[in-house]
């Protein structure tokens, strides 16, 4: 009875959320709401993706008056005649019994619903399509753009056909911040999973990446954990993508095969990539301006803030080569996160790139001799207190001994630092999808929010789909990342925070935790170190779960059990 096919089920255990998306399956239905029937109805395009004759699956979109698309009932999709553009390479490939995948999707308000099925009547009135799955969309990665009617200046549209993209198309792929994937699963034993999809993809300019005239990559950012583009990629590689050039009116339709990259150093370096997708050209027809509409520039989603482009990555793999080295880095923007926590954004001043760090490694920064006193120069490190994002560090640092004295009163947004790094092994592991404890105390703090910022991801995303537990020992209400923490709370409803003012004690974990096994990660004074170890002890944690780092200037040594 499951929505998904063999494909996509593939892919949800390989990631490790199988059994937490067995509960997904409500949310795919084989009908329409009332409200995705309005919104369709509103709609003067709507994107589609199908199969050619040869069982190439293509993407365009269709115009026409809004109205054009209708549902007569709640089973039932209706597209009007009109809708597909001359050119179009799925223009005479429709027939009854074919499977399309339909996506209504409105830039201005970043809406998108989905709806896959069946031709049950072709003709020059239109497509009438029996609905077999409907669901709603996030509104991620869609960037806000405003339509409107093309000027008619009488021109007749031109049609490009080729096997390799031209320079045209590669300009306008480079400078792409949307495109989308119709993707197939015809396989007789795929039961509700059966059928073609379209897909968006949104990321900054320049996220799609030109190997060459025939092959262009691609980084996949944490979605819906549906994996309907992926899974059926794993079961069928052909692919059709979709390239629309907002401000001409040029489609650019492109046939690929498509390949999934799991690893390796592009991806790495890629910030907020999950996996690649490769597309080996196979065929591309260029409908030169076909569309009826003319888009306004992109006002880009808040989710691409925290992605990479092509040109980012590139410059990280340069940079982890040069990760031995001092280097000098800007001082971009100082925050105030208490009374004595200040976050300071640091990005290169040589030109070259930023290289990747894990979530709880840190950079060492080196500070310039000053003159009260002679001091010479001094050597710290500090732990990157934030996520990847392919354009510069974070560090907090409380103020609490002359160095960080010295940091809080010269650094400011102008200045300039060295610094040299990452490093570290006092990192998040990905991959288990066990219950994760986060312990710390004071600016211990620092690698559980760079943690917890990799992790939980776009508001409302998570890339542990297992229950986080958020522990943090602080004197004061008004404590560094206080309002940030709430926020992650109220947008994820598997992270827990708890905020002590007293001792944490062992009867106090007890409370705060259900029994369970769980991966710790414990980080702050040495003293809190100490106590904290020896009460994960008596809860059972094993050593081998217990990941810890000690800050200030007596360094914690927690002894295995024995």
């Amino acid at each position: 009875m499951t929505p998904f096919h063999a494909g996509e089920l593939a892919i949800q255990e390989r990631v490790g959320v199988r059994d937490h998306m067995a509960g997904a399956a409500a949310f795919i239905r084989d009908f329409m709401p009332e409200q995705h029937r309005q919104f369709y109805a509103s709609l003067p395009f709507f994107f589609l993706g199908a199969l050619d004759a040869s069982g190439q699956p293509w993407a365009t979109m269709l115009a026409d008056d809004p109205g054009f698309v209708s549902t007569p009932d709640e089973r039932t999709l209706h597209i009007g005649g009109g809708g597909m553009l001359a050119g179009d390479p799925l223009e005479g490939q429709l027939r009854v019994g074919d499977h399309v995948g339909g996506l209504g999707l409105e830039p201005t308000t970043r809406r998108r619903n989905r709806v896959n099925g069946e031709i049950v009547a072709a003709d020059e009135g239109g497509l009438r399509i029996a609905v077999t799955q409907s669901f709603g969309n996030c509104p991620q990665y869609i960037q806000h753009r405003q339509h409107s009617a093309a000027p008619d200046d009488g021109h007749k549209v031109q049609v490009l056909r080729g096997v390799a993209l031209t320079a045209a198309d590669r300009e306008l792929i480079a400078r792409a911040d949307t495109f989308f994937i119709a993707t197939a699963n015809m396989n007789e034993d795929a039961g509700r999973g059966r059928g073609v999809d379209v897909s968006h993809r949104g990321g900054r300019p320049g996220f799609v990446r030109i190997d060459d005239e025939r092959t262009l990559t691609s980084p996949e950012f944490v979605g819906n954990f549906f994996f309907n583009t992926l899974g059926n990629v794993n079961e069928y590689p052909r692919a059709g993508l979709l390239f629309i050039d907002f401000e001409r009116g040029d489609m650019l339709h492109i046939a690929v095969d498509a390949e999934i990259i799991w690893d390796g150093p592009q991806l790495q370096a890629f910030a907020g990539a999950e996996r690649l997708l490769r597309f080996h050209v196979r065929e591309v027809v260029r409908n030169v301006a076909a569309l009826p509409f003319r888009w306004t520039d992109a006002q880009p989603a808040m989710q691409v803030a925290r992605t990479g482009s092509w040109s980012e990555a590139d410059r990280a793999q340069s940079a982890a080569v040069m990760s031995q080295s001092w280097r000098p880095f800007n001082v971009v923007k100082v925050v105030q996160e208490s009374a004595d926590v200040r976050s300071f954004y640091l990005e290169p001043a040589d030109g070259f790139g930023v290289a990747v760090h894990a979530p709880g490694q840190y950079i060492t920064l080196r500070v310039p001799a000053w003159a009260e006193g002679g001091a010479a120069s001094q050597e710290r490190s500090y732990t990157i207190s934030d996520a990847a994002n392919g354009r510069g560090y974070r560090i907090s640092v409380k103020r609490a001994g002359v160095v960080s004295a010295w940091l809080h009163a010269h650094l400011a947004p102008g200045g300039q630092i060295e610094l040299m790094g990452p490093g570290g092994d006092f990192v998040f592991e990905e991959g288990t999808q066990r219950p994760v404890v986060m312990l710390s105390a004071g600016i211990g703090i620092t690698p559980m929010i760079a943690m917890l910022n990799s992790v939980l991801v776009n508001g409302s995303r998570t890339r542990h789909r297992h229950p986080i537990y958020f522990i943090h020992g602080a004197r004061e209400v008004a404590h560094p990342f206080a309002v940030h923490l709430q926020t992650l709370a109220a947008g994820h409803n598997n992270l827990a925070v708890h905020v002590q003012r007293e001792r944490l004690d062992l009867q106090r974990l007890r409370q705060l935790l259900p029994p369970g096994d769980y991966d710790v990660y414990l980080c702050g004074p040495a003293g809190f170190m100490q106590t904290m170890y020896a009460a994960l002890r008596e809860l059972d944690v094993p050593d081998q779960r217990i990941r810890f780092e000690a800050f200030g200037p007596s360094r914690a040594v927690l002894s295995p059990a024995t």
